[in-house]
Formats: C-alpha cells, sequence, structure tokens
C-alpha cells in the first residue's frame, strides 16, 4: 500500500508538469494561529493538516469524524451512541467513557477546550477554518495535546451581511435544516451572528420485541456571536453557543450478523445530553504588542438507558462543569516574535452512573489546573529561525464517593525546540523535538490491593518535515517524519484473568514511529486534486496483565495506515463534481491483538450546480454501501457497526 500511495503522488507529480497551464491560477494562501499568533500555513514547523470555509463546504465536513476522514494519522472511532475514540499518530486514549481524566487528543473550539470523549461528537456548523495539528501541542495548550490538537475557528460577523439557508433530504429519512446569518448592528461598531441546526435520521437497527429502530438520531444546535469593536484597538466577542442530542441506543449488536441488524430489547433506549458553552474573548492592541483574555465556560448533563441484551441494563448519569481562563501578551515583530501567558482552570464531574441490578452511588471529582507558557520565534538570518518554547502545569484532583476520598496532584514542564530553514519562498525545512504529557488521575473502582491512582503518561516526539510550493505556488507538498517514545503509558488492565472488570494503570512503554504527507494541486482553473496519507507503527514495548504479556503488540484503536485522496471540479458555468476514497488499514481492538477490523475503503461524491444565489447538489457518502464495524472492548463478539450509505440531496439558499 506504501509503494501505492508512494507512486501515485510522483506520477501526479509528473504528470502535473504537462497540464499545468501558464494562467492557471494559484492555489489560496491559507493563514492559520496554530502558535497564538497569525502565520501562513507553509511557514510554520508543524505537521498539520488545515481546512478553509470553502473546502469544509465542497467536502462537506459537519462533525469532527468527518475531519479525521480528511486528515492522515487521525482517526476517530465511534464507542456508543455519543462517544469517539481519537487516535492520532497512533497514540489512543484507554480511559472509559465516563472517566473525568484527561484525553490525549484535545478539541478546541473557539477557545473553549472540550475534556471529554463526548467533545468527539461536536456538531460543525458556519465554520472559518479547522486547524489539526499532530504531535505533542503541550507547550501552548497544555495536559490534553499529548497527540495533538484539534482548533475550530467558526465565522466571525463584520460589516458584510450575509445570510445563509440549508435543507438536506437523504436515505433513512434523513432531515437537516439550517440557518446563519450575520452583520453589523451598528457599522464599524458591533456585530451579530447567528447559526442554528436541526437533525434527524432514522437508525438502521430493528428491535425484534418492542418494534421499531433502536437507533434513531436526532440533535439541535444553536449560536449567538457577539464582536464589539470600539476602537481600532480593542475587540470584544461574545460566543455562546447550545448542543442538544436526543439519540437512541448505540449502533451496537451482541453478535456480529451482516444480514440480521437487529435486536431484543423490552426496554426503550435512550442517549440524552445537553451541552452549553460560552467563550468571553478580549484582544487589545498596545503599540507593538497584543494582550489578550479568553475567558470560558462549558456545562454537559448526560442521561441515558442502555438495553443490553447480555448484560445488565445500564444508566448514565453525569454532570460536568468546566470553567478557564487564560491571559496572553504577544509580540510579531520580524526578528524575534514571541507569546506568553498563564493559564487555570476549574472542572467538576458528578457521575451517578450504574446498573439497574444497582443502587445510584454517585461520585465527585474536582479537578483545577494551573499553567504559564512562553513560545519564541527568532530569525537568525534570511535562512535560519530558531523556535523554543516551555509550560509549567500543576494539576490537582480530588474524588469523593460515599466515605471514599482520593486525590491527586501533580506537575510537569512541556519544553519544545525547533529549528527551521526556509531554503527559499517556496521551500522549508524543520526539525523539532517536543514532550506532551497526559495528566494522571484517580480510578476508584481498581480492586483492593490495587493502586487507586494512575500517575501522569508523558511522550517526548522527535520530528523532521518539509513544506514545499511548486509551479508558482499551484501545487504544495508537505510531508513529516516523527518517532515518538512514550512512558507510564495509561492503559486498561485486568487484574483477574477471564474477566471483563478493568481498570486503568501505567502498565505500558510504547513506540510511535510514522509520516505524513499531504497533496493539493491547482491542475487546471476548474479543476483541483488533494491528497493525504499516514503511517503509524505504534507498539508496546513492554505491557502485561493477567492475561498474558502484550509486548511487541501494536496499541488498539491505532491503524498502520489512513488516506484520502481525491479530485474536484467546479467550472464557470455553475458545475461542480467531487469524488473522494478513504482507506484504513487492521486495527486492533483489544491488547492481545486477537479482535481486529480488516483493511477497507470509502467513497464519496457530490455533484450539483451552483448559481449566484442558490445551490443545488445530490451527494452520496460510503456510496458502495461498504459494511465495517469496531469491536466492543467488553465483549469480543459484539461489534457497533458503521452507518449505512446516505444518498441525499443538498439546497441552499444565500442572501
Amino acid at each position: 500500500m506504501t509503494r501505492k500511495i508512494a507512486l501515485s503522488v510522483a506520477t501526479s507529480l509528473i504528470l502535473s508538469q504537462s497540464i499545468y497551464a501558464e494562467d492557471t491560477q494559484e492555489l489560496d494562501s491559507v493563514t492559520v494561529t496554530a502558535n497564538k499568533m497569525e502565520e501562513n500555513v507553509q511557514e510554520v514547523p508543524i505537521s498539520m493538516s488545515v481546512f478553509d470555509e470553502f473546502y469544509i463546504e465542497d467536502s462537506k465536513i459537519e462533525s469532527i469524524q468527518d475531519v479525521a476522514s480528511h486528515t492522515s494519522n487521525f482517526v476517530l472511532t465511534p464507542k456508543s451512541a455519543m462517544t469517539f475514540q481519537p487516535t492520532v499518530r497512533g497514540i489512543s486514549n484507554s480511559l472509559p467513557e465516563s472517566s473525568a481524566g484527561s484525553q490525549s487528543t484535545s478539541v478546541i473550539i473557539d477557545g473553549i477546550a472540550v475534556s471529554s470523549s463526548r467533545g468527539f461528537n461536536e456538531t460543525l456548523m458556519d465554520i472559518h477554518r479547522i486547524e489539526v495539528l499532530k504531535g505533542p501541542q503541550g507547550t501552548l495548550y497544555g495536559k490534553e495535546a499529548e497527540a495533538g490538537v484539534i482548533n475550530i475557528i467558526t465565522n466571525q460577523p463584520d460589516n458584510e451581511t450575509r445570510g445563509k439557508i440549508g435543507v438536506e433530504l437523504g436515505e433513512d429519512n434523513k432531515r437537516q435544516y439550517t440557518f446563519s446569518a450575520s452583520g453589523p448592528i451598528v457599522q464599524d461598531k458591533l456585530y451579530v451572528g447567528i447559526a442554528a441546526k436541526h437533525y434527524e435520521k432514522d437508525g438502521f437497527i430493528k428491535n425484534t420485541l418492542g418494534g421499531g429502530y433502536v437507533n434513531d438520531k436526532e440533535n439541535d444546535y444553536g449560536r449567538v456571536n457577539l464582536r464589539y469593536t470600539p476602537t481600532d484597538d480593542l475587540e470584544i466577542s461574545l460566543i455562546s453557543s447550545k448542543l442538544q442530542f436526543d439519540n437512541g441506543q448505540s449502533d451496537y449488536l451482541d453478535t456480529y450478523t451482516p444480514d440480521d441488524k437487529s435486536i431484543s430489547s423490552d426496554q426503550e433506549s435512550y442517549n440524552k445530553s445537553s451541552t452549553t458553552s460560552h467563550a468571553l474573548k478580549v484582544s487589545y492592541d498596545i503599540s507593538d504588542y497584543l494582550l489578550e483574555s479568553i475567558t470560558t465556560y462549558r456545562k454537559v448533563k448526560i442521561d441515558s438507558y442502555t438495553d443490553y441484551s447480555k448484560y445488565s441494563d445500564q444508566i448514565e448519569d453525569v454532570d460536568e462543569k468546566k470553567s478557564s481562563q487564560e491571559f496572553r501578551l504577544s509580540n510579531d515583530s520580524d526578528v524575534f516574535k514571541w507569546v506568553a501567558g498563564i493559564y487555570a482552570d476549574k472542572s467538576k464531574n458528578r457521575d451517578a452512573s450504574h446498573s439497574v441490578t444497582s443502587t445510584p452511588n454517585p461520585s465527585t471529582t474536582k479537578s483545577d489546573s494551573f499553567g504559564v507558557f512562553i513560545h519564541t520565534d527568532y530569525t537568525i538570518n534570511d535562512k535560519f529561525s530558531f523556535i523554543s518554547g516551555a509550560r509549567y502545569d500543576k494539576d490537582n484532583k480530588d474524588y469523593e464517593q460515599s466515605t471514599t476520598k482520593l486525590d491527586f496532584s501533580d506537575s510537569e514542564i512541556s519544553p519544545k525546540i525547533s529549528l527551521k530553514y526556509q531554503h527559499d519562498k517556496n521551500s522549508m525545512y524543520y526539525a523539532t523535538i517536543s514532550k506532551g504529557y497526559r495528566s494522571g488521575g484517580i480510578h476508584a473502582s481498581a480492586p483492593d490491593g490495587y493502586s487507586k491512582e494512575y500517575d501522569t503518561e508523558t511522550l517526548w516526539n522527535y520530528e523532521i518535515g518539509a513544506k514545499n510550493s511548486f509551479f508558482d505556488n499551484r501545487l504544495t507538498l508537505n510531508s513529516s517524519i516523527f518517532y515518538m517514545k512514550i512512558d507510564d503509558m495509561q492503559v486498561r488492565v485486568y487484574p483477574v484473568a477471564g474477566s471483563y472488570n478493568s481498570y486503568v494503570d501505567n502498565a505500558a512503554k510504547a513506540t510511535s514511529k510514522g509520516f505524513e504527507i499531504g497533496l493539493n494541486a491547482k491542475l487546471t482553473d476548474t479543476i483541483e486534486l488533494f491528497g493525504a496519507y499516514g503511517y503509524a507503527d505504534s507498539t508496546f514495548d513492554e505491557f502485561s496483565d493477567s492475561r498474558g504479556d502484550y509486548s511487541g503488540n501494536k496499541n488498539t484503536f491505532a491503524p498502520d495506515y489512513n488516506y484520502n485522496v481525491g479530485i474536484q471540479y467546479r467550472g464557470e458555468e455553475g458545475y461542480f463534481a467531487r469524488v473522494d476514497v478513504n482507506g484504513y488499514g487492521r486495527t486492533y481492538f483489544d491488547n492481545t491483538n486477537e479482535n481486529s477490523r480488516d483493511p477497507y475503503r470509502l467513497v464519496n461524491a457530490k455533484i450539483g450546480y451552483e448559481a449566484e444565489s442558490y445551490d443545488v447538489y445530490v451527494y452520496g457518502k460510503n456510496i458502495f454501501d461498504k459494511e465495517y464495524y469496531a469491536i466492543n472492548m467488553f465483549n469480543s463478539n459484539g461489534v457497533l457497526y458503521s452507518e449505512q450509505r446516505e444518498i441525499g440531496v443538498q439546497l441552499a439558499y444565500r442572501f
């Protein structure tokens, strides 16, 4: 497979030399804020995938799972109706879905850090840009950026009045309605933006007892953005959003039966959640300096009931609250630019989940963190730049359940250094050493005699990369090679052989090594080619429990490769067509590597007509109806089914 991808890239480069016309329009430059300052993506020494609002719209990216399908070495595996398993560069997360522990990959939406596996289920709408940063980003983003960061920036209102209404109808009675609008309330001073979405779709898993389908989906989303610019130097924005899910049971079956997608449930299952988020941002230009304040608050309520055929019915009752404050001061001079800041957050997780055969015994986990950081970029000469940074974090957690009280405290320093070589305006090369970490925590369900605490997991990343542009910026080719060592890896261990009861412990050391390559090409004014390929060999160096020795086995939920490749046509006459293919390597679902999913690929397509004020498309996701699945962790015979093929019509009106 690697040879095929390399051959395809080489062929594209050769053919493009003869295809490009002298007057072909160049690719648009993309500005990113990965380092919390505005920079051209081709000049940032970070392996990253960036999607602007046009790519997001063209490729129909509507969820973080869609983002993953277009990103090399980023995979998002569904684990329930509303939770996902993120894996970046072969590094995944072994914590239970309801755990208040830290994640390995951080999702940040308009400055609001999403701190649970449910954060990967966020709705994406009216998005300006998405940045996927690969490798440790702890210097600027802290404890939950060990493997990477997904940074999402929504559209900001300004003096231009604009709006859009969208309708989608698809298979399984899918209905989606969207609305967005923005413009000035007071010209040059006060602006407002709003966005709203309703989505519903019938399920495909039948209930042989109660009738109907058990995995219906429905959600509603709304966002309001107020932006105030009283002077040229001062900007204040308040962004508030609410997301509600009212889903049925997850796509789980006790036994893999491709021709019989049904269960026997005598109780109606549901998965409901409500998420409210607020972000207040203030930025003030002081001569050559920029002072920024970001204040956030996020509240999540989860309520679910799952009727398993072979196990006790489960009730999930979780409340999460988190607030944070960050102050940053930066200077963007030509020779020496820097950003420094302080950060603090406080969170509370109340979990009253239980089985229907047990009595609720709520637990509460309170956490607080404090961090200081600095990031610098020094231009040595017209060729070389030295980038460095460091962050100090202090984390505290307190757990309480009935008469049980536990606490955890730790501190970490996350350094980063990079050497950047700008060969010319079209070619940049870099080498980076960086450290990331995932904070430790408390797992009170560990058996007596075993530690109720697990320590902080640390990761060292060694990386070299290149970013190149060819043919007057009509083709970009970016690549990186990485080697990562993980110590005190947080993994699920099973203290009793033959039992599915597990807890989290620092029982492993691991290595992940691989590469990424991404290509974007403007073949003509109407035809674009794009592709991304990632390879990650993620292996346990040391790991054993009561079930056996897993040293040398592959990490779970970590396919050895994934790719996305496609082509798009947009003609002056208004016609549009796009086809892309996603592929994934073999994935293991348990530490023994006995349960796995075979490699597979999916094909998506979209065709339509674009007028000045309206668009009409026909789209298809997984158009060949490929069936694939994720094996449930506690039952090797059970599966979580993939989404079925979806063919639909998409209508949009702009005003």
